[in-house]
């Protein structure tokens, strides 16, 4: 019953439900590790009716073909309420992994466990229950690489196995879904993981468009250094995954600073971008020491103003010399004014 007790106390709304209801997955699961779980997962005959007890605000989960559960948040707790099709045994043998079905009934206090999610989680493995049901959704194939590296377990062989004959069933799952999990697996400060076990499940090829053809050496790689290390065309995996603009441009300046990382490139890619370089040469066995720039310097004198004193007219020119005049100001060589002026004076 601790687990039970442990669950009403977490999320007291847990009381008010009707008989046949189940705590499933993930909240049984952390709490068997000892962590707080963050939401909790309930299966019922009628979610719906579970959802309306709440009196709150009800958000629909999924899409209409795919409708996966109704969530309430009530303060600080989340609850998602999704159908008990049959009975539980037979909606936990539909589930991804052993250590994400097991279930807490909550009028009797049991836990079930069919699967020996317990043992798995004292084995610190991932587990598939079925291989059938990575074709009932390929993005569990993703979602085996995200829970190994949140827990720092190993994936077993039959399951890598089963992956890998599936692996490019990848590109049939949305492109939303696979974008979350890439962003939780490269989030992790595991990037050597992460690689490997994409690689072993022979899921790197059909998301980035080739695989790795090194090991790499450092771990604390943040998303858009671990993207712009691993795909090849930023635009096109962009593209093809939908992801923003903004993170389709902050690889592409990666790629390039790893290439070529001046003063003034650092200075153009802007600090939060920059500081991300070092983890980036560390991950390719390159020194990591990075001289960066004063970013809150800001340039002495305007177009207009180089103009002006150049005695030009407005074009290219006046761009060529407001770039070597910013470069000269990030080397240390003009520090103010007066230099500036004699400086576009004499180039």
């Amino acid at each position: 019953m601790i687990l039970h007790d442990e669950l009403l106390r977490l999320f007291p709304r847990l009381r008010d439900l009707p008989t046949h209801a189940y705590v499933v997955g993930g909240a049984v699961r952390d709490l068997t590790l000892g962590a707080a779980p963050a939401d909790v997962d309930v299966a019922c005959l009628d979610p719906l009716a579970c959802a309306r007890l709440f009196r709150r605000k009800i958000i629909r989960l999924g899409r209409e073909e795919h409708l996966s559960a109704y969530r309430v948040v009530d303060g600080p707790h989340i609850y998602d309420f999704a159908l008990l099709d049959n009975n539980i045994d037979a909606d936990l043998a539909r589930r991804d992994f052993t250590i994400n079905a097991m279930a807490v009934d909550l009028e009797s206090g049991e836990l079930l466990d069919p699967h020996e999610g317990r043992a798995d989680l004292t084995r610190r493995l991932v587990r598939m229950i079925d291989e059938s049901n990575f074709d009932d959704d390929p993005l569990r194939m993703l979602k085996a690489v995200r829970m190994a590296v949140r827990f720092g377990f190993e994936i077993d062989g039959e399951t890598l196995n089963a992956i890998r004959i599936r692996s490019t069933r990848i590109a049939d799952v949305s492109v939303e879904r696979v974008a979350y999990e890439l962003t939780v697996i490269f989030s992790a400060n595991t990037f050597r993981r992460a690689v490997t076990l994409l690689r072993e499940t022979s899921l790197d090829l059909p998301l980035f468009g080739r695989s790795p053809d090194s090991d790499f050496n450092a771990d604390d790689v943040p998303l858009a250094a671990a993207l712009a290390l691993l795909v090849g065309d930023a635009h096109v995996f962009a593209k093809r995954w939908r992801l923003s603009d903004a993170l389709m441009r902050e690889i592409q300046t990666l790629q390039r600073l790893i290439a070529s990382h001046s003063l003034l490139d650092l200075y153009d890619a802007g600090e939060p971008i920059a500081r991300q370089l070092p983890p980036m040469l560390r991950a390719v066995g390159r020194d990591d020491v990075v001289a960066f720039p004063d970013f809150a310097i800001k340039p002495l004198l305007t177009g207009d103003e180089i103009a002006a004193i150049a005695g030009i007219e407005t074009g290219p020119r006046i761009g060529v010399l407001k770039r070597a005049l910013l470069e000269a100001e990030l080397e240390g060589r003009i520090t103010n004014r007066e230099d500036a002026e004699r400086f576009v004076r004499t180039s």
